[in-house]
């Protein structure tokens, strides 16, 4: 009797997969009336030259600034930033006016090239006006996906966590770090974002309506569907997600990143979508706490565009600088908006619907950061949940109908070269297999994994493979010339992978020993 064989794969993880050939530079200039031109000139940023904080280095300024700071302090800056030494950070301080410098010291006012203090500490700061969307901005697809789409925290495949949940969301609930999304607003005081103009910042709660009072279910539903979003991007580290006031939960704050969500840039006094210090996570006290997104600047809270500049704030604290995009004239756009369907998540990522964390793959890229290696030099990766090799692949257990058995399991990639692997025992027939990934919020993508699936035999031969180059699931089938143990290998097309999997057979129970694997 025939033999059918399903490999049903759930992917839980994103990886930051950049395969969709970027091969043009069609960047939607829907922010040219806030953004400075790449070439030093006047950015958002730059009128915010308040006490200690300085953007907006006319070209050949920046090095002699640099020069005349502390240098011990400056070293910490350049590490924690990724830059190889003091012209670099004068370049890019020079080409992109979102990028700024703060010198805490309350005797110096940072005005001029030459007036920084010798002994103040000193931090950088991305004041991220490409991340700010026009209210007039209209998007290509008239469907904004009112509703979330189903979606659990364990499989890809499982719904949105109910909106009573809104303030217990957690990702990872054992891990040690926290990623602290709080959307309920509150006062900042005594930190580096005030000073004399500014010694209270009230913020106020994440709010689509008038009433800033209540939290409607809209709020609710959007809160939800933000959450999923950060989670899916950061799912790949070791780090927990949460919605879960983690200053009153006892984390002490090397161990968590508090991102306040609410309100306009105009509380700082500045034109941007969000705003953060660089490098600054883990560090044992919350002086340059919390980072900023300024949802009503984002679509009125629209959640697509909210769960992005999350992510992208977060990468800035964890040292990451903007996925640009080099012009003709030689002047950098700060922030590449991608193409064909995908973008760099420190790029502005709500135009596409796969983003995904890069390391300069583009043509044209600014710079060739690998994100996901330095967000895990703070983080770590996740812990794999099931082998990586034919000897130690996680077994299956299929569930039998007349001549068919089926099985699913999930697992997580969560670094490039990575594998998810499964085996079970199949007998001879068609062996059919599928990749999940996130369900989708709406029209608008929440999955980072572009997945691919190979199939290999007991001795590791492959037996087939297959990647959808228009999408991110994958579907095939592979006929098998007899019984055996089978693997399935699942990966990602492009820089990382997720996992896979599930496995069917024939008219004997399949027994454990069918593989899939991510590489």
């Amino acid at each position: 009797m025939k033999a059918t064989v399903r490999v049903a794969v759930a992917l839980l993880l994103v990886a930051a997969v950049s395969a969709h050939g970027h091969h043009h530079h069609d960047r939607r200039r829907l922010l040219q009336g806030n953004r400075g031109n790449g070439n030093g000139n006047k950015g958002a940023g730059a009128n915010n030259n308040r006490k200690g904080l300085k953007f907006n280095f006319p070209k050949g300024t920046a090095r002699a600034f640099l020069d005349n700071v502390n240098q011990q302090q400056l070293q910490k800056v350049l590490e924690k930033a990724h830059f190889s030494d003091n012209s670099a950070l004068a370049q890019a301080l020079e080409t992109e006016p979102d990028l700024g410098i703060y010198v805490a010291s309350n005797s110096a006012e940072v005005q001029g090239a030459s007036t920084a203090s010798s002994s103040a500490e000193v931090q950088l700061i991305y004041a991220c006006t490409g991340l700010a969307v026009p209210t007039d901005y209209v998007p290509t697809a008239t469907a904004e996906g009112a509703a979330a789409a189903a979606a659990t925290a364990a499989s890809p495949t499982d719904a949105d966590p109910a909106m009573s949940n809104v303030w217990a969301l957690s990702s990872r609930p054992s891990a040690t770090n926290k990623i602290w999304l709080d959307f309920r607003g509150g006062t900042i005081r005594g930190t580096a974002w005030n000073d004399a103009s500014l010694p209270s910042i009230v913020v106020p709660p994440y709010s689509t309506d008038a009433d800033a009072s209540l939290f409607s279910t809209t709020e609710r539903s959007n809160i939800v569907a933000i959450w999923r979003g950060v989670a899916e991007d950061f799912s790949m580290f070791d780090v927990d997600v949460t919605t879960i006031n983690s200053r009153a939960a006892g984390t002490p704050p090397q161990n968590y990143m508090r991102v306040l969500i609410g309100g306009s840039s105009s509380l700082l006094n500045m034109a941007a979508g969000g705003v953060a210090f660089v490098g600054l996570f883990g560090r044992g006290d919350t002086t340059y706490q919390p980072a900023f997104v300024f949802s009503n600047d984002l679509r009125n809270g629209f959640p697509k565009d909210v769960w992005e500049a999350v992510s992208h704030e977060v990468g800035h604290t964890m040292g990451l600088s903007h996925d640009g995009v080099k012009k003709a004239d030689g002047s950098v756009d700060a922030y590449y908006a991608g193409i064909n369907g995908w973008a760099p998540i420190m790029g502005a990522s709500y135009y596409q619907p796969v983003s995904q964390w890069s390391k300069g793959e583009y043509q044209g890229a600014n710079q060739k950061q690998d994100d996901l290696a330095i967000i895990a030099g703070k983080l770590r990766y996740a812990p794999s949940g099931n082998g990586n090799t034919l000897a130690t692949a996680s077994p299956l257990t299929p569930a039998v109908s007349a001549s068919t058995a089926t099985t699913t399991a999930v697992g997580i990639v969560s670094q490039t070269g990575a594998a998810e692997m499964f085996k079970l025992q199949a007998n001879r027939g068609t062996l059919s297999f599928s990749v999940s990934v996130l369900n989708a919020w709406g029209r608008y993508g929440r999955a980072n994994l572009d997945a691919a699936v190979k199939v290999l035999d007991a001795s590791g031969n492959e037996v087939t493979s297959s990647q959808n180059t228009a999408g991110l699931t994958v579907t095939g089938t592979a006929v098998l010339s007899s019984a055996g143990v089978i693997a399935a290998v699942s990966w990602s097309a492009g820089i990382h992978a997720q996992h896979v999997n599930a496995v069917q057979c024939s008219d004997r129970a399949c027994n454990q020993d069918e593989q899939v694997r991510s590489c």
